[in-house]
């Protein structure tokens, strides 16, 4: 087993202070950036809302504002209308809703004698307060800041995971790479999708998981996580099959606690869909997966290499993960959970690639991997690792990886800070109506990331 060198007492990256200024920067980074887009997230703020005010996740006082535009993200079940996407996004949105409204209505008398800042906290209030018809789009910055915390402390909590395999400055390099050069940015971090508590999740499988021994606590805590990645992000459910069955086969018997932590969300996540649909399962839990053979292996290359949802395209220092997972393998230093953490990504990326809209509708890049980052990044701090600690020793792959991670990194802050890439989704054809448009190299995605001065108008 490969074990990190013990920290020095001046290294800074071992240190409480680098995880805060880590999560910090982060945010001070995502916070900043100007693109919020919102899409599936539309219906997220208010129905926590709905939650809080009237004791239900019904949209029906909400009425006057439905329109054809925000319909795809709504359905009816026995008169009420409900948001379509699951309630884990919603849920996970209530701490920092109960906290501003509690902070906001306390100070309510002071708010208009406390400047623009004040106007604005005011503002916020009433529309959060308000039926009827609400401005959906004024809620885009909450959800940005929602979002970004829950990226943020992911990366948090992936920085630990990390320091117990590879060195104290090698993790802190990888975090980094998956904050700023990958869709943990400039997708996850972008307003309240399920992506963003969805990665929380998967960083606490990975940081719970990652362990020689498991104990009656984390086997209980590994089962509550799952279960909560599972109520925010359908595809989850591979993290739980494949988690359950190492369990299953390492530490069966621990699986009664383990699957206590679990039935303590999975009996009030059932309950509920009960309640409203009838079934144990939401009908967007309920979509069927199509092995066609010719769309579904393009689907799967279009997933990895195509220039506009291409894992390795948006962000190419990723294939390096693969060189972390074989380095491992040769050395015969995979750990059993290793595996577990391969496996779930490969099943992902199946089942991604069968998914009817295997290009992730109007997105950026690789949306849809987004979930499986962390287990992607664990194995890609084995080179990183390599390449900080001897860089002269292995100027190629140090290299590699400066360069992959510069243009990673500048791509992804571009997407969050420029609404060019996301056009690109609707001009000149909207892909959902021609997703064999991710292959085409000529007006490529990442290409629109660009500023226009240096690129001339797709014809």
């Amino acid at each position: 087993m490969q074990t990190p060198p013990p920290p020095t007492r001046r290294d800074f990256a071992a240190s409480p202070r680098a995880l805060w200024l880590l999560c910090l920067g982060l945010f001070v980074v995502y916070s900043t950036s100007q693109v919020k887009m919102q899409t599936d997230s539309l219906w997220s703020i208010p129905s926590a809302a709905s939650i809080l005010h009237e004791g239900n996740t019904d949209l029906d006082e909400f009425k006057p504002t439905f329109t054809p535009g925000t319909d795809y993200a709504h359905s009816e079940f026995g008169g009420r209308i409900y948001y379509v996407y699951p309630p884990g996004v919603m849920v996970s949105a209530l701490p920092f809703l109960v906290a501003a409204e509690g902070v906001f209505s306390l100070v309510r008398p002071l708010l208009p004698h406390l400047g623009p800042l004040g106007a604005r906290a005011l503002s916020w209030l009433e529309m959060f307060q308000r039926t009827g018809w609400i401005d959906l789009g004024s809620y885009n910055r909450t959800e940005q800041l929602i979002a970004s915390f829950y990226v943020c402390a992911a990366a948090g909590v992936l920085l630990i995971a990390l320091r117990r395999r590879v060195s104290a400055r090698a993790a802190l390099a990888t975090v980094l790479l998956f904050g700023l050069g990958t869709t943990a940015y400039s997708t996850a971090s972008r307003v309240l999708w399920q992506h963003a508590p969805s990665l929380l999740a998967i960083c606490c499988i990975v940081l719970l998981l990652a362990r020689p021994v498991q104990t009656a606590r984390t086997a209980f805590l590994l089962g509550l996580t799952v279960a909560l990645g599972y109520v925010c992000r359908p595809t989850n459910s591979l993290s739980i099959i494949v988690v359950t069955a190492y369990l299953a086969l390492r530490f069966w018997r621990l699986l009664p606690v383990y699957f206590a932590g679990a039935t303590l969300v999975a009996i009030p996540f059932c309950a509920y869909n009960l309640s409203i649909y009838g079934s144990l399962l939401s009908p967007y839990y309920q979509t069927s997966l199509h092995l066609v053979a010719d769309r579904f292996f393009m689907a799967l290359a279009a997933n990895l290499v195509s220039p506009s949802r291409g894992l390795w395209v948006f962000s190419p220092f990723l294939v390096l993960s693969v060189v972390g997972f074989v380095q491992q393998w040769r050395r015969r230093g995979l750990e059993p959970y290793e595996v577990a953490f391969a496996v779930i990504v490969l099943l992902h990326w199946v089942a991604i690639s069968a998914f009817p809209m295997w290009w992730a509708g109007h997105s950026v890049g690789p949306r849809f991997f987004t979930d499986v980052l962390p287990y992607l990044v664990y194995f890609l701090a084995f080179p990183v690792q390599t390449a900080v600690e001897a860089p002269r020793q292995h100027r190629v792959l140090a290299g590699v990886l400066t360069v992959t991670a510069v243009c990673s990194v500048l791509l992804h802050w571009r997407a969050s800070s420029s609404f060019a890439v996301h056009a690109w989704n609707s001009v000149p054809v909207n892909v959902d109506g021609a997703p064999e448009r991710v292959w085409d190299w000529k007006d490529a995605q990442f290409l629109r990331a660009l500023p226009s001065r240096f690129l001339s108008p797709p014809s």
